[in-house]
């Protein structure tokens, strides 16, 4: 590749770098303990009862492996059941047991979540920005997100009307990227049912989510570390405006033989996490997907372990279909749907402004009464905001798309059943890298907005005062 040289690198950052990201996330998970539910009401619910009764009075922990799960809806589910065995053997019905798990899980799940960022991005600040996000989504504190974003718009126009008047392009970017980053933050649209935590830290049977998106998240970050540590990568020819080479970032040739083991470690991960729930199924996308990034980063990732994923993936649904219960339990065909819903579902994670269409058509049939109305002009701001946003995310659209692209695919085979707020917890946790990314291009976008207007050099005289003369 011309202008470009391939070297095999490992990046060895200080430890003071993600002391700080690090930091903050295990901090934004001290609320998830203290939000887990202790009360005995958390053994009360129907499926509990009836999954906690299966379990005792079969007593052997290993027989989920060979067919159905405790609720006898045509689900293999044997790695989240041995969950509910151990807090069974551990806590009887004791229901503070049980809500400790539940939490614990998705502290677990929020500590992944930045360790497969860090493998993907290798930035701190978004890495635990989106981590963070991701934490306070759980217990309702994304609030603390959008209590500034208000009044930093209103700030943002005030500075900019003043400093670049009518040169609103310098401004009104900025403004409308961080109203959409509301409505990604708020994620009004996506968790209407219920919120994030209300769905796993308090209700039981919310755990195979969580215990699945604890197995995904690992493997994903295995793999990405795997790529990072031994793929080449190609770097671009330094410039001389580029800073030199410091001792903070050490460059070998190799990385260690070992590395393989991540891999490794990623299929076993894969395998445990279709073992825990239906949506797993979409793990080997997400890798695929991670595989791209990692690609689009410039490292030369070895696209043959992702034979091994799918075929992992034929494995189980060939595993499945000879355990399983042929056709679809009454569970199953009460809980599936078609129609209005799935559209809607399916552009809350797209186009989120898609959905307010109808509604802008309804205030459309009062004729020009509608433009009395607050609803045509909330309509067009949402599709400002939102087609702005996607915009301007191509300035770094390399994660922009992976927080993007991967909550889509995780929540694809989710937007064809009722909604419950557990369908969104692993989609969510990659949308947080996609919400990161907008907050960072926000960011860049207020530079620019509150710095003072550029102004034209005057034009050099021709000859330049004090020049010799011309012959």
């Amino acid at each position: 590749m011309s202008g470009s040289i391939t070297v095999g690198i490992r990046h060895n950052p200080p430890v003071k770098r993600w002391f700080g990201a690090l930091l903050a996330t295990v901090l934004a998970c001290i609320p998830l303990l203290l939000h887990r539910s202790s009360h005995q009401s958390l053994l009360a619910d129907s499926d509990t009862k009836v999954l906690l009764e299966t379990i005792r009075h079969r007593n052997a922990p290993l027989s989920w492996f060979t067919g159905d799960w405790p609720l006898q809806n045509h689900f293999y589910r044997p790695i989240s059941t041995l969950s509910f065995e151990l807090d069974n053997r551990l806590y009887g019905s004791n229901a503070a047991g049980y809500g400790l798990t539940n939490a614990l899980l998705c502290v677990a799940c929020v500590l992944l979540l930045f360790w497969f960022l860090r493998e993907l991005t290798d930035n701190p600040i978004l890495s635990g920005t989106a981590s963070v996000l991701f934490a306070f989504q759980h217990v309702g504190l994304q609030d603390a997100f959008l209590i500034w974003i208000n009044p930093l718009i209103a700030l943002t126009i005030i500075i900019g009307l003043i400093r670049h008047r009518s040169k609103v392009r310098n401004w009104l970017p900025a403004c409308l990227v961080l109203t959409y980053c509301a409505v990604e933050i708020g994620v009004v649209e996506i968790t209407a049912y219920g919120s994030l935590g209300a769905g796993t830290i308090g209700w039981l049977p919310g755990r195979t989510a969580t215990v699945m998106t604890v197995f995904a998240l690992a493997a994903m970050a295995s793999y990405a570390r795997y790529e990072r540590l031994s793929a080449e990568r190609t770097l671009l020819e330094p410039s001389p405006l580029d800073p030199p080479a410091t001792k903070s970032r050490k460059e070998t040739k190799s990385a260690s033989r070992l590395t393989w083991g991540w891999v490794v470690f990623s299929v076993i991960c894969l395998a445990c996490a279709l073992g825990s729930y239906e949506q797993a199924v979409m793990l080997p996308a997400a890798l695929l997907a991670v595989a791209v990034t990692m690609r689009s980063n410039r490292f030369k990732v070895r696209w043959l372990w992702q034979v091994a994923f799918w075929s992992l993936l034929v494995g189980y649904l060939v595993l499945r279909k000879a355990i399983i219960p042929a056709g679809a339990s009454s569970y199953q065909l009460q809980q599936f749907r078609n129609g209005p819903g799935v559209r809607l579902a399916l552009f809350s994670y797209s186009l989120p402004f898609l959905n307010g269409i109808n509604g802008f058509l309804a205030n459309a049939d009062s004729g020009m009464l509608m433009l009395v109305t607050t609803g045509p002009y909330l309509f067009f701001l949402a599709a400002a905001s939102n087609l702005t946003a996607f915009y301007q995310a191509r300035r770094r659209w390399v994660f922009a798309l992976a927080g993007y692209g991967i909550s889509i695919i995780t929540f694809l085979p989710m937007a064809w059943v009722k909604p419950f707020a557990h369908y969104h917890y692993w989609p969510l946790a990659m949308r947080s890298l996609f919400t990161g990314t907008l907050l960072w291009v926000a960011a860049e976008l207020l530079v620019t907005a509150w710095s003072p207007q550029s102004f034209r050099a005057p034009q050099r005289l021709s000859p330049a005062p004090g020049s010799l003369p011309r012959p």
